[in-house]
C-alpha cells in the first residue's frame, strides 16, 4: 500500500509539473503584454539590492519558483516580502529564488515522511505538520540575515552620521553631504554606502526630499534609527535650521543606545556560561575529587553486593 501511494504521488507530481512547463510560454505572454516599462534599466548599479549569483542550482530554484507564483501568487505574502526587503533581496528573482527553496524544501519533507510512513494512516496525517514546518523553515535563516544586516547598519550608522555632521558644518546641503558621504564611505562602510547610493538615485529620479528617502531607507532597511533620524532631519529642514544639531543629537543617543545594549549582552553573559560550566567543567573538576572515593566504596560494598555478606 505505502509503495503504491507513494508511486501515485510520483506521478501525480510529473503530470503536475510537464503540464506547468507547457504553460509557461503562456504564463509569460500574458504578464509581457500587460507590462509597462518606463525607462530600460542600465548596467550600472543603481539600487542597493544584491544580485543573483549565476548558478544552475539557483536557476532550477528560480524556475521552481516562478512557476509556483504563477499557479499561486498569494503565497509571496506582505511579512516574505518584507524580510526579503530587509535582507537586501528585493529583485523578483530574489523572490521566485526563496520560492522555489521552500517548495523544493516542503517536498522533501513530505516525500520523507511518506517513505517513513511505511502505509501507517498516523503517520501519513503527521506529513501535513510537517509541510507546514518545512514551509516556515527557510524564514528563520532569512530572519537570521535580517538581524546580521541590521546589525551592521547599525555599526556603521555612527561613523556616517559623524561624517554628515563634518559635510553640513563645512556648508555642505542635506543631498550633497549624502552623496559626497556615500563615495567616500564605500570602503569603510559598505552596506550604508550602497542604501545612500539608492538614496540619492531615489532623490534624482523620483524628486523625493532627502529626509523622506532617508525615512523610506530606514523602513527599507528595517532600523528605527534612521527613521528617527529622518524625522528630525523633517523637523529642521520645515524650520529653517542647520542640520547639524540634530545631526550630533541622534549621534549621541544612538552611540548611548549601543552602549547600553552592550552592557546588557555583557551582563548576560555569565547566565549564559551555566550550562557550559556545568557540562563541561564540573565533570572534570569533580572527577579527581570523588572518583577516589567511589572507587573505595563500591570496593568495601562489592562482597555485599555480591551477596558475600549475608553468608
Amino acid at each position: 500500500m505505502g509503495s503504491s501511494f507513494f508511486v501515485g504521488l510520483l506521478t501525480f507530481l510529473g503530470v503536475a509539473g510537464a503540464g506547468l512547463l507547457l504553460m509557461r510560454p503562456v504564463f509569460a505572454q500574458y504578464v509581457d503584454s500587460y507590462a509597462v516599462r518606463v525607462r530600460p534599466r542600465k548596467a550600472s548599479h543603481d539600487s542597493a539590492a544584491e544580485k543573483p549569483q549565476n548558478s544552475a542550482l539557483l536557476a532550477l530554484m528560480r524556475t521552481i519558483g516562478e512557476l509556483v507564483l504563477s499557479v499561486m501568487p498569494a503565497l509571496a505574502d506582505r511579512r516574505t516580502a518584507q524580510l526579503l526587503m530587509e535582507a537586501n533581496y528585493r529583485t523578483p528573482a530574489h523572490l521566485a529564488i526563496y520560492m522555489g527553496i521552500k517548495t523544493t524544501f516542503v517536498c522533501a519533507v513530505v516525500t520523507l515522511g511518506v517513505l517513513s510512513a511505511a502505509g501507517s494512516p498516523m503517520m501519513l496525517l503527521m506529513c501535513v505538520p510537517a509541510a507546514g514546518f518545512g514551509w516556515y523553515m527557510p524564514n528563520f535563516f532569512l530572519s537570521g540575515r535580517v538581524k546580521n544586516r541590521q546589525n551592521q547598519i547599525l555599526r556603521e550608522l555612527p561613523s556616517i552620521i559623524d561624517l554628515l555632521i563634518v559635510c553640513a558644518q563645512a556648508g555642505l546641503g542635506l543631498l550633497m553631504a549624502v552623496d559626497k558621504v556615500s563615495k567616500e564611505s564605500k570602503e569603510s562602510c559598505p552596506t550604508l554606502a550602497g542604501e545612500m547610493e539608492q538614496l540619492i538615485n531615489d532623490v534624482k529620479i523620483f524628486a523625493k526630499s532627502v529626509p523622506i528617502s532617508l525615512r523610506e531607507m530606514g523602513e527599507r532597511c528595517g532600523v528605527d534609527d534612521l527613521v528617527s533620524m529622518a524625522s528630525a532631519l523633517i523637523a529642521a529642514e520645515a524650520k529653517g535650521a542647520d542640520i547639524s544639531y540634530p545631526l550630533k543629537q541622534q549621534s549621541e543617543a544612538l552611540r548611548d543606545r549601543l552602549k547600553r545594549r552592550k552592557e546588557e549582552e555583557a551582563a548576560k553573559v555569565p547566565v549564559k556560561m551555566i550550562p557550559v560550566i556545568m557540562v563541561f567543567i564540573m565533570p572534570l573538576i569533580m572527577a579527581p575529587m570523588l572518583g577516589p572515593a567511589i572507587i573505595t566504596i563500591l570496593q568495601a560494598m562489592g562482597p555485599m553486593l555480591s551477596g558475600g555478606g549475608l553468608k
